[in-house]
């Protein structure tokens, strides 16, 4: 129902835009992933038989296109198409008579088609605040499978729980506009699932230590980025 609530949203957005030109501009944009506590985007952490696990977030991004089309001096409707590249480190550790001290890396590929609602405020000539809030369908291209750099035998396994999901997206931004070379931006976006989009299992083949505990690290898909946009002019 969400999926069909998405493309039918879409489906009139882009016959409005399509039927009124003028109104509508086209842009590109580049997010780098900012890793911090806020909203449970950092660090996730776990410990099982001993051993301690600590999932890290390493430089990701997201880049894509916007399209924007104006409904009046207030509102506008955004929609467009992003990659996201999110990158993790898996680190894992144990010291007692058998000391393990590894880490093994790897990258989620994720496409994003949002649809959000902005509203702007002049505050100076040529200048805007703008606030936006919607959503995403957000599809995740497969699992993921990696293997550690010290230590032979230990590797990890990243299984999605659905090829796809929903999640909040809420933005915030300063931009400057011109008439003949464009819109520049500058803002800050929150992207929240609405439920945990994976998990990640680490194994070990040398000690077997999840064969009984069934041990897993729940992936939350929450992360604030940094936005930079830019848009032609009409």
């Amino acid at each position: 129902m969400n999926n069909r609530l998405l493309i039918l949203l879409l489906t009139i957005c882009f016959s409005s835009l399509k039927a009124q030109k003028s109104e509508t501009t086209f842009g590109l944009q580049y997010k780098p992933i900012i890793p911090i506590s806020f909203f449970d985007a950092s660090n996730i952490e776990g410990n099982s038989e001993g051993y301690f696990f600590d999932l890290k977030p390493k430089y990701s991004y997201s880049m894509g296109m916007v399209i924007r089309h104006k409904i009046n001096h207030t509102f506008s409707v955004e929609s467009g198409l992003n990659y996201i590249q999110r990158n993790f480190k898996l680190g894992i550790l144990k010291s007692d008579s058998i000391s393990i001290d590894d880490y093994t890396e790897f990258g989620m590929r994720t496409y994003e088609l949002p649809l959000q609602l902005l509203a702007y405020v002049q505050i100076k000539e040529n200048w805007f605040v703008n606030a936006a809030f919607g959503i995403s369908y957000n599809t995740l291209a497969s699992d993921i499978y990696s293997e550690g750099n010290k230590i032979e035998g230990f590797y990890q396994n990243t299984y999605r729980k659905h090829g796809d999901y929903m999640a909040l997206l809420a933005n915030v931004g300063l931009e400057y506009r011109t008439i003949d070379k464009g819109n520049y931006y500058f803002g800050a976006s929150l992207h929240r699932p609405f439920e945990n989009i994976a998990y990640v299992v680490p194994e070990n083949e040398l000690t077997n230590f999840n064969d009984a505990s069934n041990f897993y690290l729940e992936m939350l898909g929450n992360f604030i980025s940094i936005d930079f946009r830019y848009f032609f002019a009409e």
